[in-house]
């Protein structure tokens, strides 16, 4: 079982979102923003990392979500970059080895070999790198929360992900649902046709139409298939699946839409987006780098303490000394110079950042709001009162105050429409999990996809 994706108290936070990523029923009149314990919350659902995608036919959106987080392939390589971006800390604050030397001098003076030679055992290490140890340690610290900060939001991605999948998954099976429905009032409608033709009432013609329009509604579920087999596979690469080993996903799009929030709420809440949470410690980062180089300009003494042993008269001596560099051209003032620059335009990139996402938020909270009126409209109003002419229409015709043509633009409005609210409240649903990993906010979202389809 591959675990790495899943690490740390950060994931701890993010999977939490498993259970609250907007696609949870919930009791409350409007979105709200969830501020449980995530620590709590993981270990409470740690049951659902235990899940092995081959004792699943019906998948969960917990489920699958929890097997992006636990098996997705990406979040790995981040897993590794924030241990390595530790172990850079770890050596950036380690002290510079001591240097052993052996020296041996006037060997062989005047001919007299190993008798003339003295022989040093020095010992030589480098002082004064306090300041820069610590700069430097405090630069890979800031680099280890970057990585880790985008390891967070390499998991948003992939929950935000999920959750779209997800929804793919449940919007292709009410689609195929659809077909089939179409298929039942097809055979339906030939039936009554052909009973009309044998009447007299109709000509042949109008049962070839019939024939027609049925052998199409046919089609339509071999497309419906194929277009869910499509999305059950996108949903299981999420976890590194080569084929869907799944048949389904349990859940429901059709649930009772509520008041959005405001989208100054929503903004409120972009202070949690790691991408902008990251520009803190970027300029943490870049802070240290520029003490680090000014403190590199200041030249470090490097002492040495030896042992001396003269041979030609079998004494020792002691031997100690001190070295410095000599600053006269490389005083570290280019690497100080770049480290300055990258300092000034931290700000006009922060802004730049803040300024996208909060045009992200803009638009995906436009899309939101527009797929809510969609699917309130087409729920409440457009289906019911084009079902009730499509009800008129079949029976006219079976009366005979209604052509055939009639009949079936009114049978075609019925699906058309319910096609148009199932892609509403796809767009509804994809929209929030956009708002969510933008917000990095556990929203929770009034649907009912933890709910049996009835």
């Amino acid at each position: 079982m591959r675990t790495r994706a899943v690490k740390g108290l950060h994931l701890a936070t993010l999977v939490s979102m498993v259970s609250t990523l907007g696609l949870l029923c919930s009791a409350s009149e409007q979105p709200a923003i969830y501020e449980g314990n995530a620590v709590d919350l993981l270990i409470s659902r740690s049951d659902l990392f235990a899940t092995s995608t081959s004792e699943l036919e019906i998948l969960s959106v917990q489920q699958a979500l929890a097997l992006a987080l636990r098996d997705n392939p990406t979040l790995a390589t981040h897993a590794y970059k924030v241990d390595a971006a530790k172990a850079g800390a770890l050596q950036a604050r380690l002290l510079s080895n001591p240097i052993l030397m052996i020296e041996v001098e006037e060997y062989d003076h005047d001919g007299a070999g190993s008798d003339s030679a003295e022989i040093g055992i020095v010992l030589k290490q480098t002082l004064g790198t306090g300041r820069t140890r610590r700069w430097n340690g405090y630069a890979a610290d800031a680099r280890t929360r970057l990585m880790e900060l985008d390891y967070e939001a390499a998991c948003l991605d992939v929950l935000m992900n999920g959750a779209q999948c997800f929804v793919g998954v449940m919007a292709s099976q009410q689609h195929l649902e659809l077909a089939h429905a179409r298929v039942v009032l097809a055979e339906k409608t030939s039936v009554a046709v052909t009973e009309r033709v044998k009447a007299g009432k109709e000509t042949p013609l109008q049962r070839s139409k019939a024939d027609v329009a049925l052998e199409l509604a046919r089609i339509g579920v071999l497309g419906a298939e194929s277009q869910l087999n499509v999305s059950r596979q996108k949903l299981a690469a999420l976890w590194g699946s080569e084929t869907a080993t799944f048949k389904g996903v349990v859940g429901s799009l059709d649930s009772a839409l509520k008041p959005l929030p405001s989208l100054e709420v929503l903004r409120d809440g972009l202070y949690r987006n790691p991408d902008l949470m990251r520009w803190d410690a970027e300029q943490g980062l870049r802070v240290a780098t520029l003490k680090s180089a000014k403190v590199a300009a200041t030249p470090a003494l490097t002492a040495k303490i030896g042992y001396q042993h003269y041979q030609e008269d079998d004494s020792d001596a002691l031997a100690f000394g001190i070295g410095v560099p000599l600053p006269l051209f490389n005083r570290n003032q280019g690497n100080i110079a770049v480290a300055q620059q990258t300092l000034a335009q931290l700000d006009s990139e922060r802004y730049a950042a803040e300024l996208q996402i909060a045009s992200k938020l803009s638009s995906a909270y436009s899309e939101l709001s527009s797929a809510y009126y969609r699917a309130q409209s087409l729920q409440s109003r457009v289906i019911p009162a084009i079902q009730g002419v499509s009800d008129a229409a079949h029976e006219g015709y079976r009366q005979g105050k209604f052509g055939f043509l009639d009949m079936l633009d009114a049978q075609r409005g019925v699906f058309d429409a319910k096609e148009q609210w199932v892609d509403a409240l796809v767009q509804y649903h994809c929209s929030w999990a956009t708002i969510q990993r933008l917000t990095g906010s556990y929203i929770e979202l009034e649907t009912n996809l933890e709910q049996e389809n009835e």
